[in-house]
């Protein structure tokens, strides 16, 4: 069945070159991988995941359309689903003001871009 269009934008990373892994042992770097979701809004959300320093983090975008002055809570609210399904941490679920992100994709439309860690190093 086909899926309904929504209407707020698909992130745009087409002018985004992901970093090859780096075997830098013990700390490798690099991006690890990307996929497209739906936030319980309806809202087209890409969610990509990367390393550094030894750390795993999840990078979550999507549009500001109807966001623009939403809080951190609000906002954490709503990618909260996101966040357990991508196994992250309840003790790395934050967000603050300094956390939330704002960019041009590059379709030039507005979007979140909010980063969590997903993994710590095991020294």
């Amino acid at each position: 069945m086909p899926q309904a269009k929504s209407k707020y934008p698909v992130p745009d990373r087409s002018n985004f070159t992901p970093n090859e892994v780096r075997d830098d042992d013990p700390l490798p770097e690099g991006d690890l991988g990307a996929r497209a979701i739906v936030l319980s809004d309806g809202r087209p959300c890409r969610v990509e995941s990367w390393c550094q320093g030894g750390y795993t983090f999840v990078t979550l975008f999507f549009s500001t359309l109807g966001l623009a002055r939403a809080t951190p809570k609000r906002l954490l609210g709503l990618v909260a689903p996101v966040l357990a399904r991508e196994h992250i941490a309840a003790a790395h679920r934050t967000l603050t003001a300094t956390g939330v992100h704002v960019m041009d994709d590059a379709a030039g439309q507005r979007v979140f871009s909010l980063t969590f860690v997903a993994g710590e190093p095991e020294f």
